[in-house]
């Protein structure tokens, strides 16, 4: 059952395509596989997602060298992963939920939370495509606020890194111009923002340098989570509500098999592939409905044209009559 499983999630498609793998009925195959799901999927979370969190503390990453190399005093990287969903059915106000004007498509966002080492160490439940990446921290926020705080172990250890001054009990968190401005409220290190008119200091660029570099974990670690897995990489046709149980199912599998084979600068490729065909799709989109508005608006002109003078070739003399002014002022004539 495991095998049928990991199967469907790997190569995705259709349940019929996935059933007849297996010689088997379609309703009956996808209720098996779901079934079996939901029994070990809290499982799955607890030890490959939830209990790794636990583990890598800053504590253990400062005593196995494996601390963030231009920024230290970040605990893990955080970022939302975006995947391509059909159109939902319902009302054009429920439909434009799932709608993000960043990839031009329908579909569902996720925030997962990486350390140094490559391990996801949360992520959360879906929520559709038109939120912003900020609001979903802000829902998550208990969790942050929880896994950035000092231990009483942590306390003692050397933290020389930004806003110490203003969180000397927290530990930093690593993210991407989308959440520009949570350093208001959290020890969050994002890139610095380009002035209004201006152009960003060589300081302020090596500086956004610095945060990329470091936060490539998490981009690295979403390419090996789409290369693994087609069901998070192609677009989603199953069921919606069960997204969140296939996502965290695959989270765990990752993370197991990052265990074995550490991540690499090659895996942000998968994903920069991926973004790269949302954004193409989208642009052909995009282009094909201009065409089909250019069209319209030529043939609506023409079937004005039929009954409505130009402007060019109206001719007026005279005695060409025009409607009545509706009154007997004579102030019209």
């Amino acid at each position: 059952m495991l095998f049928m499983t990991v199967t469907s999630m790997k190569h995705c498609g259709t349940w019929d395509v996935v059933a007849t793998m297996f010689a088997a009925a379609s309703p009956t195959f996808s209720k098996r596989v779901i079934t079996f799901l939901e029994a070990i999927h809290p499982h799955l979370k607890t030890k490959y997602i939830d209990n790794v969190g636990a583990k890598w503390t800053m504590e253990h990453l400062t005593s196995t060298g494996q601390r963030f190399a231009n920024f230290p005093a970040a605990l893990y990287a955080v970022d939302v992963t975006f995947q391509k969903t059909n159109a939902p059915a319902g009302t054009f106000s429920e439909k434009k939920m799932y709608y993000s004007k960043k990839h031009g498509h329908y579909g569902l966002k996720v925030e997962a939370s990486v350390v140094p080492t490559g391990f996801a160490i949360n992520v959360t439940a879906a929520v559709p495509g038109s939120v912003a990446d900020f609001s979903i921290f802000e829902a998550n926020e208990a969790f942050h606020a929880d896994k950035m705080r000092k231990t009483d172990a942590e306390r003692d250890m050397p933290d020389a890194g930004p806003m110490l001054d203003e969180y000397p009990n927290d530990w930093a968190i690593l993210a991407d111009k989308g959440y520009q401005g949570l350093h208001r409220r959290m020890r969050a290190i994002t890139p610095a923002k380009r002035p209004p008119g201006g152009l960003l200091t060589m300081s302020d660029m090596e500086y956004n340098d610095n945060i990329a570099t470091d936060r490539v974990i998490v981009e690295n670690y979403f390419g090996r989570l789409k290369t693994l897995w087609a069901i998070v990489n192609e677009s989603y046709t199953w069921k919606r509500e069960n997204y969140d149980l296939y996502l965290q199912t695959c989270v765990a599998f990752t993370n197991c098999h990052i265990r074995f084979s550490p991540l690499r600068v090659d895996d942000s490729h998968e994903r920069n592939r991926y973004l790269n065909a949302l954004m193409s799709s989208s642009a052909k989109k995009k282009a094909k409905h201009a065409v089909a508005v250019k069209k319209h608006r030529e043939k609506r002109k023409l079937r004005l044209g039929t009954f409505l003078p130009s402007g060019e070739n109206a001719y007026f003399d005279s005695d060409t009559e025009f409607y009545p002014s509706g009154d007997d002022s004579g102030i019209f004539e």
